[in-house]
């Protein structure tokens, strides 16, 4: 499902008045844990919904520590290695590191012409 930036605008806007609007899930468990789940949050004073909501607020993480979770720190050997792979490209390059783009396509381009011309005369 692809997000649009309306759809958060619309959340903050939301939690600003205080009204979250809010969705179903719905999962398909054993009988005897629904039994566990109404009960432990009868034990609660909640219903199955409060109950189950607070177990997800408490164990999912927030959108942004996903991120900071998925984040790797760079560490000093990490940065060593790089600038040793960088200076072994540079010194078999001959400094050169890219070839011009737009020559590659003229080349190629000219490659493909003669191609065609000499099956056509075939």
């Amino acid at each position: 499902m692809a997000l649009r930036k309306e759809d958060f605008n619309e959340e903050d806007e939301q939690q600003e008045t205080g009204i979250m609007k809010r969705t179903r899930i719905t999962i398909d468990i054993s009988p005897e844990l629904r039994r566990r789940i109404k009960m432990a949050a009868l034990q609660n004073d909640q219903s199955i919904s409060e109950y189950l909501g607070d177990i997800l607020e408490k164990n999912v993480p927030a959108e942004a520590s996903i991120i900071l979770e998925e984040e790797h720190p760079v560490t000093p050997d990490y940065l060593e290695q790089i600038l040793r792979v960088r200076e072994r490209i540079m010194r078999e390059s001959k400094g050169q590191l890219f070839e011009d783009s737009a020559e590659m396509v003229r080349q190629m381009r000219e490659e493909r012409t003669k191609y065609l011309e000499e099956l056509r005369e075939q």
